[in-house]
């Protein structure tokens, strides 16, 4: 059952982000809970008997506009209803699948709680910051680990009741691969090595304050970069003149990580790399150097190793990522199903 791991990740509504920005950013919301405007009940919707109230809507939405916030979107008060009864809607199947755990006696041992607990508090470089993004969004020790072990219970329960129902030999992996083979072509990619001469970062500029030594500290740094630029045009020179490319990496080069390796930066695409590397070695054939190049840290010179082709990987190459696409996309079918059939047979009142 080795393919059927890492699939579980959380099915539902994930367990509230926390982060140090967003501890720093946020305000506390005391005001009286409203969508649009409109005051919300303290019960908002009832799944077979058990009650949801406001205060977990009221996160959940404090929790929403601060992640859009961070991602530049503001949330209008007229969208406010369509995402209030979304996040709602996610809550009740949370509840149905939680009811139909516990009915199940489905348990998570305290130490894998605490566990996730611990793993969301490391991420703060500073206790104060975990409590203060807590009241944030609305959040307690308590509630926070209420809902991790509400999300774990769940998880676990959908584990036991559909991966039985998945049989491998179901899925045709190979079949997958066969109708989708655009999707397995691998790009093009470049072997490419630098000789590389640092420039000084002239951004602490602003922080000296003196006219006078201003001045002084810009001409220190004027002067020190038009070494490196006499140094990277000598070393150019030296190219042109046939000298090993790699023999001056390692001699001259001032990228630590690749001069003894003369230079090499080893097989890359385009678009994952220094923009003014990425742009010209899609320009160079193989074998051939570039002249000066200059990027935000210093200048490079270039030179083109060899081009790795873009070629269909083979099926025993993704076998294993296409397993784990089609049970995903299996487990969510059957998730459905199953909310579909506890939605049928619960009794759900809503409020808003």
């Amino acid at each position: 059952m080795k393919f059927l791991q890492s699939i579980f990740l959380p099915l539902f509504t994930t367990i509230l982000l926390l982060t140090p920005l967003t501890a720093l950013n946020a305000a506390p919301q005391d005001e009286k809970f409203t969508i649009n405007g409109r005051p919300v009940p303290k019960v908002v919707a009832q799944v077979n008997g058990t009650e949801l109230s406001s205060d977990f809507l009221e996160r959940e939405m404090v929790a929403f506009k601060l992640m859009s916030l961070q991602q530049g979107r503001e949330i209008k008060a007229e969208s406010e209803d369509k995402i209030a009864r979304k996040i709602l809607q996610g809550k009740i199947e949370e509840e149905l699948i939680y009811q139909k755990a516990r009915l199940a006696s489905v348990q998570v041992p305290d130490n894998i709680i605490l566990k996730e607990i611990k793993n969301i508090e490391q991420q703060f470089p500073d206790p104060k910051l975990f409590e203060r993004a807590l009241a944030m969004q609305h959040l307690t020790r308590g509630s926070l680990r209420e809902k991790i072990e509400r999300q774990l219970v769940a998880e676990k329960y959908l584990r036991q009741v559909i991966i039985p129902k998945i049989k491998r030999d179901q899925l045709d992996p190979k079949r997958h691969y066969e109708n989708n083979k655009s999707s397995f072509m691998k790009p093009k990619m470049y072997d490419v090595s630098h000789i590389f001469v640092r420039l000084m970062d002239t951004s602490s500029q602003g922080k000296v304050t003196d006219p006078g030594a201003k001045k002084k500290a810009q001409r220190i740094l004027d002067g020190i970069n038009k070494e490196a630029h006499d140094h990277i045009v000598g070393i150019e020179k030296k190219l042109k003149k046939g000298d090993s490319f790699t023999k001056l990496a390692k001699e001259f080069s001032e990228d630590e990580s690749t001069k003894e390796k003369g230079g090499n930066l080893g097989v890359l695409l385009p678009s994952t790399t220094i923009p003014a590397i990425g742009a010209e070695m899609t320009k160079l054939a193989m074998g051939e150097t570039s002249g000066i190049l200059q990027s935000s840290y210093g200048y490079h010179i270039i030179r083109l190793n060899s081009i790795v082709a873009s070629r269909l990987a083979p099926y025993e190459e993704v076998e294993s990522d296409i397993l784990n696409l089609l049970m995903v996309r299996e487990t969510e079918k059957l998730k459905e199903e199953l909310l579909v059939r506890l939605k049928k047979e619960a009794d759900i009142k809503i409020f808003i």
